[in-house]
C-alpha cells in the first residue's frame, strides 16, 4: 500500500505538513467530516413535504429559531413580499447566520463550507475544453450542458488513454452515446458503448450512423457479396482509426469479461437504418467471413487478432443509478481494464469502503438527493431557487391540508405538473387533486386561498427558506462524504496504484462536476 498515491483536493485545514504520514490527513478529514455529518442528520433527512404535518421547523436549533424568528417578523412586519425581496431574504439569512453572536450557528455555517472537498477546476482541466474542437457533424442531439461535458471529459480519457498506452473504451451506461462519438470519431478510439436499455441503444445507433454518414465514413455496397470482398481484401466499409459499437446489456463483473472477449472475437456488425423509418437493424457477417478476417494475413486483420490482449479502460459521465458505484467495481475485477474515469451520479451505492463501513455510516435515499444540491448555484439561478421554495411551501401546505381533512394516510405521490400549474396556490391545489384522482370540491378555491394567506403572513414561507437554505448548505458535505467513499474503496485495493479526484466541469454549468480517475 506504501507504493500507492492518492490525491484529493482536501480543505485547506488538512493540506498542511503537520501529519506523521501523508495519508493521514485524510483519515484525520474523513473522521471530522462523519461526526459533522452525523450531527446534523436529523436535518438531512428531514422530508420538506411533512414541514406542518410534522412540525419539521423543530429540527433546527432553539437558539437558531430565535435569531430567525426575530428576522421574519421584521419582515411581516413591513409587508415586503415578492421573489426579489424573497431572493434578498435568502441572502440576508445567510449574512445573518455567518456573523451572528451565537457560535454553534456561526460553526455550522462555517464548517458547511470549510470541511468539503474543493470543486475548482485546475488551469490544465480549463484547457481541455478548448484542445480538440468537436465536428459540427458529432454533436447531434447534445444540448450546451452535455457539449461542456463531453467536450472536457473525453479529453481527459483520451489523454488517460494516451499516457497509458490504452487504446479501447468502455462507456458504461453509455445512453445516447454522446462521449462514445466524440471519443471514436474525435480522438481515434476504439469504444465499447454499453446501456441496460435498448431504447437508448437503438437512439444512439440511429445517431452514429447519422454520424458516419455525414463523414463519409459508410461505404454503401451493391450487395453482401461485395462487402465480403471489400472485407476479403481490406476494404472497410468504415474508412478510419477509432470504432464505436453499441449493445444493450446489464452489466455485472462476471458478464464484463465475456463481452470483452465476444467484442474482440466478432468483427464488426454491420448497421442498416431505414432513412424513412429510422429503424435500425444490426446485422452480423456471415460467420466463415468472420473467420476469414480473423485469420488473414493482412496487417488489419492481424490486429484484430491482437484485441484479445488490450487493455481497456472503462468511463461513465453521470450513469445512472448503482452504475457509477458497479464501474469501481468492474475496474478493480476486471484485469484487463487499467484504468477508469467516472464523473458519478450520487444516487449510488454507499458505503463501499470498509473505513465507512467500518463506522457505520449510512445514509438514505433522501440523504443522497440532498448530495447533489449545489447551493452556490443559487446566486446565479436566484429566480429559479425562489421558485422552487414557493413550490416546497406549496406541497407542504397542500400535505398538512389533505391529513388534516383525513383525504390521506401517507405522503402520496403528486409527479410532474405543468408550469401554468404553480401559477397560485388553488391552481396548485385543482392541478394536485387531479392527479392524486380526488375530487375538486374537497378542497375549493376560496378554502385554498385562505390557507394559503394565512401561512404567508404568518411568515410560514420564510420559515420553508431558512429551512431548505440552511439543510442545503449539507449537500457539498454529504457529496463529499460520497466521493471520499469511493476513493478510499480504491485505496484500499492494492492493485490501484493511483487515485485521483478533481472537479472538471464548470459547476453552475453541471453541478455533479467531480471526476474519480484510479490507474492500476
Amino acid at each position: 500500500m506504501s507504493t500507492q498515491r492518492i490525491f484529493l483536493p482536501l480543505p485547506l485545514k488538512y493540506q498542511t505538513n503537520s501529519f506523521n504520514n501523508k495519508n493521514d490527513n485524510i483519515f484525520s478529514y474523513t473522521e471530522d467530516l462523519i461526526n459533522f455529518c452525523k450531527k446534523y442528520s436529523s436535518l438531512a433527512e428531514a422530508h420538506i413535504v411533512d414541514f406542518f404535518t410534522d412540525n419539521t421547523w423543530e429540527i433546527i436549533p432553539k437558539e437558531w429559531r430565535d435569531v430567525f424568528e426575530v428576522e421574519c417578523e421584521n419582515i411581516i412586519g413591513e409587508n415586503n413580499y415578492g421573489n426579489n425581496n424573497e431572493s434578498n431574504f435568502v441572502n440576508k439569512m445567510i449574512r445573518l447566520a455567518s456573523f451572528h453572536e451565537y457560535e454553534s450557528l456561526k460553526k455550522y455555517i462555517r464548517d458547511t463550507k470549510e470541511l468539503v472537498l474543493s470543486r475548482d477546476i485546475s488551469i490544465d482541466v480549463l484547457q481541455m475544453e478548448c484542445e480538440n474542437s468537436i465536428d459540427k457533424r458529432i454533436l447531434p442531439g447534445m444540448n450546451k450542458k452535455k457539449l461542456h461535458e463531453v467536450k472536457i471529459l473525453s479529453n481527459l480519457i483520451a489523454s488517460l488513454a494516451n499516457e497509458n498506452k490504452i487504446s479501447s473504451i468502455i462507456d458504461l451506461g453509455a445512453g445516447q452515446g454522446y462521449l462514445s462519438r466524440v471519443l471514436a470519431y474525435t480522438h481515434n478510439l476504439c469504444v465499447f458503448a454499453i446501456d441496460a436499455s435498448n431504447v437508448q441503444t437503438c437512439g444512439a445507433q440511429k445517431y452514429q450512423f447519422r454520424t458516419e454518414k455525414s463523414l463519409g465514413l459508410l461505404r454503401k455496397d451493391k450487395n453482401e457479396v461485395e462487402r465480403e470482398e471489400n472485407i476479403k481484401s481490406g476494404k472497410f466499409e468504415r474508412k478510419r482509426n477509432g470504432c464505436l459499437n453499441h449493445i444493450t446489456q446489464y452489466v455485472t463483473s462476471e458478464t464484463l469479461s465475456s463481452l470483452i472477449t465476444d467484442w474482440n472475437k466478432s468483427s464488426n456488425k454491420h448497421i442498416e437504418v431505414n432513412e424513412d423509418t429510422g429503424y435500425v437493424k444490426i446485422i452480423e457477417k456471415a460467420k466463415d467471413v468472420k473467420e476469414k478476417n480473423l485469420i488473414d494475413d493482412d496487417p488489419c486483420s492481424n490486429k484484430q487478432v491482437e484485441q484479445d490482449d488490450d487493455d481497456y479502460l472503462i468511463c461513465g459521465l453521470h450513469s445512472c443509478g448503482q452504475l457509477s458505484s458497479s464501474m469501481l467495481d468492474l475496474f478493480i475485477k476486471n484485469e484487463k481494464i487499467k484504468s477508469v474515469a467516472n464523473v458519478g451520479y450520487k444516487k449510488c451505492s454507499f458505503p463501499l469502503s470498509k473505513v465507512f463501513k467500518e463506522k457505520k455510516f449510512y445514509m438514505g435515499s433522501t440523504i443522497r438527493q440532498l448530495a447533489c444540491q449545489v447551493p452556490s448555484r443559487w446566486s446565479s439561478q436566484q429566480e429559479s431557487s425562489i421558485n422552487a421554495f414557493e413550490h416546497h411551501f406549496y406541497r407542504a401546505l397542500l400535505q398538512y391540508i389533505l391529513t388534516k381533512k383525513e383525504l390521506i394516510k401517507d405522503t402520496p405521490r403528486i409527479g410532474k405538473l405543468r408550469r401554468r400549474d404553480f401559477a397560485s396556490f388553488s391552481a396548485y391545489c385543482t392541478a394536485a387533486l387531479k392527479k392524486l384522482s380526488l375530487p375538486l370540491n374537497c378542497i375549493t378555491q376560496v378554502e385554498s386561498e385562505q390557507y394559503y394567506n394565512e401561512y404567508k403572513i404568518n411568515g410560514f414561507m420564510h420559515k420553508i427558506i431558512i429551512f431548505c437554505t440552511l439543510r442545503a448548505l449539507l449537500g457539498p458535505c454529504f457529496e463529499s462524504i460520497i466521493l471520499l467513499d469511493k476513493c478510499l474503496y480504491l485505496f484500499e485495493n492494492n492493485i490501484v496504484r493511483e487515485i485521483k479526484c478533481f472537479g472538471v466541469f464548470d459547476e453552475i454549468k453541471s453541478p455533479r462536476n467531480m471526476v474519480i480517475v484510479g490507474l492500476k
